[in-house]
């Protein structure tokens, strides 16, 4: 059975899925109708956790019926689904999941201006008009859902979970590259997450080396199907 989730969300196992789960629901809760989130139970226990936004769909899950999910998101509207799972569905988009824990620190988040990261970040991620992406990066950073950063070298967005933290992104400009400024773009993003594990997704033709150089180890595999 899938139900609405309309009150706190449900404690899981700990997943790079689950950190953007969970960054959704600092940044907005349960009270916004573009926003829901849903979860599954069997036998009393929860099996799966769902978020969906924009039509896009992200799931966690535990020995969950997929047959019944996957059924569920293609009424619901769903176009797409983000699953570390194995689902029977097409797929469209596929990667590496890596972490690093590292020890959390409390620093002071510098302002910076949203405008200067998304034009770094729309030269290498395919992000939404700007009218329609700021709205939605500053409310997150506002309810301590996100972070983002920028300087003369390029610019980086993480995700907050509950004391976990996915890299959403990190672009350097293409005349900055190969000089360490994203290595440490991505240790001050790793500072300002103040999280104790970082998770990040790397496509399967991505800079995987990138991470790995910077202490982040391989722990599962993404994909993204379509919904039918």
């Amino acid at each position: 059975m899938i139900k609405l989730l309309d009150g706190e969300l449900p404690v899981f196992p700990v997943s790079a899925g689950l950190v953007r789960i969970q960054s959704l629901y600092r940044s907005y809760g349960t009270s916004f109708d573009f926003l829901r989130f849903y979860y599954q139970i069997i036998d009393d226990k929860i099996t799966a956790i769902m978020s969906i936004m924009d039509d896009n769909a992200t799931l966690v899950d535990v020995n969950a019926d997929y047959d019944e999910i996957v059924d569920f998101l293609s009424v619901i509207g769903a176009k797409t689904v983000y699953s570390e799972s194995k689902l029977p569905l097409e797929i469209i988009d596929k990667g590496y999941v890596v972490n690093k824990l590292v020890m959390p620190t409390e620093v002071e988040l510098k302002e910076c201006k949203l405008s200067n990261v998304y034009n770094i970040m729309s030269t290498s991620f395919p992000l939404p008009d700007f009218d329609t992406w700021y709205p939605d990066m500053s409310h997150r950073i506002r309810h301590n859902g996100a972070v983002a950063l920028s300087n003369k070298y390029g610019a980086a967005i993480g995700l907050k979970g509950d004391n976990n933290a996915l890299i959403s992104g990190i672009c350097i400009d293409k005349n900055a590259r190969n000089k360490e400024h994203g290595s440490q773009l991505l240790q001050e993003l790793i500072d300002n997450l103040s999280s104790s594990e970082i998770y990040a997704l790397v496509d399967t033709n991505g800079p995987i080396d990138f991470y790995t150089k910077n202490g982040f180890s391989i722990v599962s595999e993404f994909s993204t199907y379509k919904v039918k």
